[in-house]
């Protein structure tokens, strides 16, 4: 979904976590904390993105859930992505790390590529894909992640309520504001490539049950 080794390792490591400072971002999760995230089903309830294949996705899911599952090293999680776009159910799963705070000041980044699979099928799926996790007082997780697309840096920003905290369509509409305000910052199009109507359904999680080994 998500051009020397350098630069681009500089994108990844300096650049979002100052741009999320300057843009009065919601506290980042401590490393140490990022276990309290998981066994919980995380609603989409809006996202941006900077490039047109990203664009594209948003625009097209009708609704989005993640879940992140602890693997009990302390450091690993599987990750596991339902998209729902045109009826049909797409499925991620990967496993993310804490990095080395040395070498690198995202939240998680990819260990190795993960898979997809739509109707059945099975394909690898590798973005290269590291993240930044900041959640409110309030149980609102944003995740600013970036990614490799076609060679080249990507980013999409995406803004989450927990499952049973993502109904109230006034609240959204209300959130919606404070969303595009952080999106102007961080340099996206503050017009929200997906929004989240309240009500659609989500794919089936018994997936969430299956692993890459």
């Amino acid at each position: 979904m998500f051009q020397t080794a350098a630069l681009l390792l500089a994108l990844l490591t300096c650049g979002p976590a100052s741009a999320a400072d300057d843009c009065d971002l919601p506290l980042k999760v401590e490393r140490h904390d990022l276990h309290q995230l998981s066994d919980v089903r995380w609603v989409l309830v809006e996202a941006f993105a900077d490039y047109p294949a990203g664009q594209d996705i948003l625009r097209n899911a009708s609704s989005s859930t993640v879940e992140m599952r602890h693997n009990g090293d302390n450091k690993t999680f599987l990750v596991t992505e339902t998209v729902k776009t045109n009826e049909k159910c797409v499925f991620f799963r990967f496993n993310m790390s804490i990095p080395d705070p040395d070498t690198s000041n995202h939240s998680l980044h990819l260990v190795s590529a993960g898979v997809k699979e739509v109707d059945g099928e099975v394909s690898p799926y590798d973005d290269q894909g590291r993240v930044h996790m900041h959640q409110s007082i309030h149980g609102h997780l944003i995740n600013l992640y970036n990614l490799v697309f076609q060679g080249k840096p990507a980013r999409t920003l995406l803004m989450y309520r927990r499952e049973g905290k993502h109904q109230d369509v006034d609240e959204l509409k209300a959130a919606s504001s404070e969303h595009r305000r952080i999106a102007e910052c961080l340099k996206f199009n503050i017009v929200s490539d997906f929004l989240y109507d309240g009500k659609t359904e989500f794919c089936p999680n018994e997936k969430k049950d299956e692993t890459d080994d």
